[in-house]
């Protein structure tokens, strides 16, 4: 079943009463146009996770119900507004469902593309919380370029940046309070121990090292694969799902916490979306293995760390340390995924007291394509 098909089953019953097909395309482009962004890129935008932690899926009811600000910050969820007389009503909300079926349909649009390396350049931020004198969260930064060469007899490539840390918005005066510290110490794990570990305002150096094992380029579900792996990978939702979890143990890809093969699944396969060089009808495929996820829910319009704004979708996890959920900004109208974020819903760990609907990790997008530029090795 192809996405638009699935997206017209997908349609609310309510909706069905009998139209004519000019009205039903009328309906399904002003939908479509919701979620068109302010300004077009001109770059292709996807998210890659910044790590794989091992989770514990839960129903989506479990989150609460807060807005969300990708910079470190809550705010309280919006209320609907009132309807004027004779104004014209909100758009009605699609489902998570809906919202990754018509990124599918877009998907599959997209051209390939050719060159030499598929590059991905990204930003990412964590969140620490921080102080002695009175509590705060800072966000400490990072920059990364991924350089997938498309020729086995030629490296690939990544390189990564330390941007320093600062207060998030909104804990500025707080810092202030704490006396303005340039560095903090913080907890951290240490191969199961806990330890401690510094972090800086001031930026890093550049530094990098080629990421191929012979021809073997990416993880996929836990297990590494080459370029060619990646461009026969199945084109269906149910084949490729299949060959999926194949990787999957009953565990996170990179622990041994017990993981649901759903949550395991959002994981890998938003991975996949957010840095892998797969056709567009792959592409297509994985965003219905999403849709047909258990416990994902749509979050409607969200704002990403850079100020992009693009249709939410998550999906809340239970951890060792806490509730979080796990998020994908999404930008339907490409087939785009813009960011892959983690909110806090009860945090503990390295990250209690932070408030719920607190962007706790994100990795942002800001330019994948092809290139036959070469990686400038730091």
């Amino acid at each position: 079943m192809n996405p638009m098909e699935q997206l017209r089953k997908a349609r609310p019953a309510h909706l069905d009463t009998p139209v004519d097909e000019g009205t039903r395309a009328a309906e399904l482009t002003h939908a479509m146009a919701q979620f068109r962004p302010a300004k077009p890129a001109r770059a292709r935008k996807i998210a890659k996770p910044v790590w794989g932690l091992g989770l514990v899926g839960v129903a989506a009811a479990t989150a609460v119900a807060v807005g969300i600000t990708a910079t470190g910050g809550t705010t309280s969820a919006p209320s609907a507004p009132a309807v004027a007389q004779g104004a014209q009503p909100a758009a009605v909300k699609l489902s998570a469902k809906q919202v990754l079926l018509v990124a599918a349909e877009s998907s599959l649009k997209a051209k390939a593309g050719s060159g030499a390396y598929w590059y991905v350049e990204s930003t990412s931020g964590n969140a620490d919380i921080v102080g002695t004198k009175v509590r705060y969260t800072v966000n400490s930064l990072g920059r990364s370029e991924t350089w997938i060469a498309r020729s086995p007899k030629v490296d690939s490539w990544w390189i990564s940046q330390n941007l320093g840390t600062k207060p998030a918005p909104g804990s500025e005066a707080a810092w202030k309070r704490d006396g303005s510290p340039t560095t903090w110490s913080v907890k951290g794990a240490k191969r199961g121990a806990t330890g401690k570990r510094v972090i800086d305002s001031k930026a890093g150096k550049p530094f990098g090292n080629p990421i191929n094992v012979g021809d073997k380029v990416a993880d996929l579900a836990g297990k590494n694969v080459s370029f060619a792996e990646l461009q026969t990978l199945p084109t269906t939702a149910a084949a490729l799902k299949a060959r999926l979890l194949q990787g999957y143990a009953g565990h996170g890809t990179e622990s041994n916490d017990p993981q649901d093969a759903d949550a395991w699944l959002f994981q890998v396969t938003s991975g996949l979306l957010s840095s892998m060089p797969v056709k567009p009808a792959v592409r297509a495929a994985a965003y219905q293995v999403l849709a047909g996820l258990d416990g994902v829910r749509s979050l409607g319009e969200v704002t990403d760390a850079l100020g992009r704004k693009g249709q939410g979708i998550g999906r809340a996890e239970n951890w060792p340390n806490g509730q979080y959920e796990r998020q994908i900004i999404v930008d339907p109208q490409t087939g785009v995924l813009l960011t892959d974020q983690i909110v806090a819903v009860h945090a503990g760990g390295q990250w209690a007291g932070a408030k719920p609907g607190t962007v706790v990790n994100w990795n942002a997008i800001t330019k994948a394509a092809w290139t036959d530029d070469k990686p400038v090795k730091p």
